[in-house]
């Protein structure tokens, strides 16, 4: 076992994912501090994933 895993400071299976999820996220994406993440609404915005989900939120709310 080395010394990091010992003391808790070796990135864990999770720490791992999350790591994969922001890099395959949006460009912009940046973790800041523990636990902040920052990234560009207008990446977001313009992406084709963000106008599909408004499209389908809009459906939704219209047959409220």
């Amino acid at each position: 076992m080395s010394w990091l895993k010992f003391f808790g400071l070796s990135r864990t299976e999770q720490d791992e994912k999350l790591k994969q999820l922001v890099d395959n996220s949006y460009d912009s994406v940046r973790v800041v501090g523990r636990g902040t993440v920052k990234i560009d609404p207008q990446e977001v915005g313009n992406s084709e994933a963000f106008k599909t989900a408004r499209k389908k939120a809009k459906r939704i709310v219209r047959a409220a």
